[in-house]
């Protein structure tokens, strides 16, 4: 199974540390869960993939240090 988009790839867009891009996705997907309640669990994608995405497309762009 390939996953898209790949770890790496997202490690790298969070300035290449892990810790800062698992924080800044599970805020994120947080987030998504609350406001956005019912539209996830219909689809393919769940919210942690979705925040994912967003890292890897640009939308989110985490900042090393600056998670709180």
């Amino acid at each position: 199974m390939m996953l898209y988009p790949k770890i790496e790839d997202c490690i790298a867009k969070a300035g290449g540390c892990k810790y800062t891009l698992v924080a800044e996705v599970a805020k994120r997907s947080k987030d998504l869960s609350i406001h956005m309640s019912g539209e996830f669990g219909k689809g393919r994608d769940k919210e942690i993939s979705y925040a994912l995405t967003e890292v890897f497309d640009g939308r989110l762009q985490p900042v090393y240090g600056a998670v709180k």
